[in-house]
């Protein structure tokens, strides 16, 4: 076995054995590194995978009309803004109540007439009592309210129902209309007595949620 060493030794110069060592270092540490790398790190949990977005649905009430007197030959039909609005949150209390008892999965209409009594609401509004409640996938919502000791037909509906079911818009309550049909939105018009007196154009987009 010394021979043969001994031979091999002869055979090649020192140079070119230490060229030959140098190549099996560089290549054991090669081999190591990839083992190292394809190795799972103890403790390390696995990469988080990114959740699916949610999204909400988002009613918001983006405009309000009032006209306190839509037909000034009678003195009874003037009516101040606060008081069309307390008229407002009264249905929409009554509504409440009836998703609260009768609806598992609300409509589009139901969710967006819900908006306007949030957003009034957040205005500070007070309802009042009602009687008579009923609602309609057609005509909206409707109620008898007792409004400065006299009782009052009052209807929250689709424009395009209470244009049929009001005498004719005015101006302004036509203007409303029109503006938010054009952008897509739903809009509601309030009437008293069969007097249009306001309008709430509500608009409707999905929103990521974010925790």
């Amino acid at each position: 076995m010394k021979i043969k060493w001994q031979s091999f030794l002869d055979n090649y110069p020192t140079h070119k054995i230490l060229y030959i060592l140098a190549a099996l270092v560089l290549l054991l540490v090669i081999v190591l590194l990839v083992i190292l790398f394809k190795k799972p790190k103890e403790g390390k949990s696995s990469p988080k995978v990114k959740p699916v977005p949610k999204f909400e649905e988002v009613f918001e009430v983006e405009t309000q009309v009032f006209e306190e007197n839509p037909y000034p030959a009678d003195s009874d039909a003037l009516m101040e803004e606060a008081t069309l609005k307390t008229i407002t949150a009264t249905l929409l209390v009554g509504l409440a109540d009836f998703l609260a008892k009768s609806v598992e999965n609300p409509s589009d209409q139901h969710k967006s007439m819900r908006a306007v009594g949030t957003h009034l609401a957040a205005q500070g509004t007070t309802p009042i009592a009602f009687t008579q409640w009923s609602q309609s996938p057609v005509q909206g919502i409707a109620a008898k309210i007792i409004v400065s000791g006299k009782p009052r037909n009052v209807i929250l509906g689709p424009s395009i129902a209470m244009a049929k079911a009001t005498a004719n818009f005015l101006e302004s309550i036509s203007t409303a209309v029109a503006s938010a049909q054009a952008k897509g939105n739903n809009v509601y018009v309030l009437a008293v007595d069969g007097l249009a007196y306001g309008t709430f154009e509500v608009s409707h987009r999905l929103q990521e949620v974010t925790e």
